[in-house]
């Protein structure tokens, strides 16, 4: 067999043989693109992952030290017929003029324990395009109480009436706030309270307003609804905690309570 003879010569340094292969990176990276464009097709499908973390606020001090909200809810005394000629102080704080005897207010039983007070908070007072985010439930079980008399022959007994003191401490069902931690997931620091009362003994609701029917001139059905059915609440993050407003007046505190009056309405 013919074979050739090859003799190589080891050189004194490194020697290098250069092999001319064509080398492209068109791939590289391609696995990354891979994860990325799954990524960016999950987010488009199901959308970004939001933060539904609650924090709570509390009332914000007042009187240097004060913390506690204060309601008070009046119920109308007279009949749909007499609002016409009615005045201020024919709104009362008892719920005796529900309806509720003395018996079923001082032993709890359950057409006076079933109801209660509901607040909802809307994002605007412009009934149209609202949408209600919160509501918090204030029981009757709470607030202050009046001496009435149940028998004859007793002495008199205290019951609650519809004036509520909510803090830290005592009654604080109502007191706190709960919404949504970061400000990206919804950005709503402004909201609209309004109010109602659940008669359990009749099962239904009644609406209840900023200032009394008796202060309208002419029809007392004709008003408003944005600028009388509403307080406007306000949150502060940074403090976590909110304050509540008539107009530019602040109220809540225990020189200005929240006051709402019982709408009486033409039905």
């Amino acid at each position: 067999m013919l074979v050739n003879n090859y003799r190589f010569t080891i050189p004194e340094n490194d020697g290098y043989i250069n092999i001319p292969l064509e080398i492209k990176w068109d791939f590289q990276g391609r696995d990354d693109s891979i994860d990325l464009f799954e990524h960016e097709v999950i987010e488009e499908v199901i959308g970004k992952p939001k933060d539904y973390e609650i924090l709570r606020f509390t009332h914000d001090i007042y009187d240097s030290i004060k913390t506690s909200i204060n309601y008070e809810f009046n119920f109308y005394s007279g009949t749909p017929s007499t609002l016409s000629s009615s005045i201020s102080t024919d709104w009362v704080k008892t719920y005796l003029v529900e309806g509720f005897t003395p018996l079923q207010v001082y032993y709890y039983e359950k057409p006076f324990t079933k109801s209660f007070f509901k607040l909802d908070f809307y994002d605007t007072n412009d009934t149209l395009t609202q949408s209600n985010y919160m509501t918090i439930i204030i029981p009757v079980q709470q607030g202050f109480s009046e001496e009435t008399s149940i028998s004859p022959v007793l002495p008199k007994v205290k019951i609650r009436i519809p004036k509520f003191k909510l803090d830290f401490l005592g009654d604080t069902e109502g007191f706190y706030i709960y919404w949504l931690r970061d400000v990206n997931t919804l950005n709503i620091k402004t909201f609209y309270m309004t109010a109602k009362f659940f008669n359990a003994r009749l099962g239904g609701f009644m609406r209840f307003m900023n200032e009394p029917q008796s202060t309208f001139s002419g029809n007392k059905y004709l008003f408003n609804e944005s600028k009388y059915f509403y307080y406007r609440v306000e949150l502060d993050y940074d403090k976590k905690t909110y304050s509540v407003f008539n107009n530019n007046t602040r109220i809540g505190t225990e020189s200005k309570p929240i006051i709402w009056y019982e709408y009486v309405n033409q039905d």
